[in-house]
């Protein structure tokens, strides 16, 4: 019983590290002047959330999976994320915009904001919670069920991929995800 005392007191400093990681590298997509008040959750084997931090400001950030090859930390506020959610339970899209119409799921028609830093796990330097250029971040307006003329922005089929860093557009036009995008390029 004292081993397994002395074990946990000796686990318990790397494990506490090893979160203060995880919940620096889900914020990293955010502004600086938001990241100290948003809430972090890491989704368990069955996609649910579990809070890593509790946080004040109405965002909320979705912790990277250290299991997997991917770097992949996203932000939505607090009236959005439960569709994200839910998109990662039932493998999202078609389905997720079929509960929204049938009223089982919830979908603030507000506009929010996005935040997401993609690539692959190797772009990102925990030590120094930085990414490097395979690391491409961005952020998204969300409009739900507006179109890009709508909002005043071109499609992303009318955009070029070679323009897409430099000219924002909308990405899923007319539907339940509809949004902006703001791309820039990896390691900014």
């Amino acid at each position: 019983m004292g081993k397994i005392i002395v074990l946990v007191a000796l686990l318990s400093p790397a494990l506490a590290f090893a979160q203060d990681a995880q919940v620096a590298g889900a914020v990293l997509p955010l502004p600086v002047q938001l990241r100290a008040g948003a809430t972090v959750v890491r989704l368990n084997d069955t996609k649910q959330p579990e809070v890593l931090r509790a946080g004040t400001n109405g965002m909320v950030c979705i912790a990277d999976n250290p299991n997997d090859d991917e770097f992949d930390v996203r932000c939505y506020r607090d009236t959005f994320i439960p569709v994200v959610y839910r998109g990662f339970q039932i493998g999202g899209g078609e389905k997720v915009g079929a509960e929204i119409q049938a009223g089982k799921l919830r979908l603030s028609k507000e506009p929010t904001a996005g935040y997401r830093c993609l690539g692959p796990a190797a772009g990102y330097d925990a030590a120094r919670n930085t990414t490097d250029a395979r690391i491409e971040c961005w952020q998204s307006l969300h409009f739900p069920y507006r179109t890009a003329a709508e909002v005043g922005f071109p499609d992303e089929a009318d955009v070029p991929e070679s323009e897409q860093q430099s000219t924002p557009y909308v990405m899923a036009s007319g539907t339940y995800w509809s949004h902006v995008m703001i791309r820039h390029p990896g390691g900014h």
